[in-house]
């Protein structure tokens, strides 16, 4: 599953860096794009070894806030209801 995620509190280049190294640490994460300027992380994950909870407080866990991208929790709503 790829999902993107908007952070937000990020400082500088080094704030992305760290939570992408977070990120691909974690059990489940095959990929993750950071950006600074983008204030925002495209993931790449195993929706069966991790779940988006998990990654945003992992996030969270940094000092940083994150919520899931629009476009993905409309697709997360028609695969729901199909």
């Amino acid at each position: 599953m790829r999902t993107e995620f908007h952070i937000q509190g990020m400082h500088c280049e080094s704030c992305a860096i760290d939570i992408r190294e977070s990120l691909e640490e974690t059990a489940g994460v095959q990929s993750a794009d950071v950006t600074f300027n983008g204030k925002m992380a495209l993931i790449d994950f195993d929706d069966q070894t991790v779940q988006q909870t998990t990654l945003i407080k992992k996030i969270q866990d940094l000092g940083y806030q994150a919520t899931i991208g629009k476009q993905e929790q409309k697709q997360n709503q028609r695969e729901a209801v199909a």
